[in-house]
């Protein structure tokens, strides 16, 4: 199991943060492009509920340290475009 020494750890907590608050702006400007191009869809609730959920967990992943809801905060700040295509290919 390999290690991990402050600074790595540091680091990884600070990207995860940056990333799932940066995701927030870009998914709201996409799911107002796409309402206002395509109609809305129920499927773009998960780009109004997902990426702020991910960027308080990556707030919060950094404050404590917790490296596992770090990649929580990763997962669901890439999780919209999966689900999103997804619902889409559905209907």
């Amino acid at each position: 199991m390999p290690t991990f020494s402050g600074d790595t750890m540091e680091l990884f907590l600070s990207r995860a943060r940056i990333l799932a608050i940066g995701t927030v702006p870009a998914y709201l400007m996409l799911a107002f492009f796409l309402t206002k191009e395509e109609g809305w869809h129920w499927s773009f609730l998960a780009l109004f509920v997902l990426p702020p959920v991910a960027a308080v967990l990556g707030f919060v992943a950094k404050r404590d340290i917790r490296p596992g809801l770090g990649i929580a905060a990763l997962v669901l700040a890439i999780a919209p475009f999966p689900v999103v295509g997804g619902v889409e290919t559905l209907l």
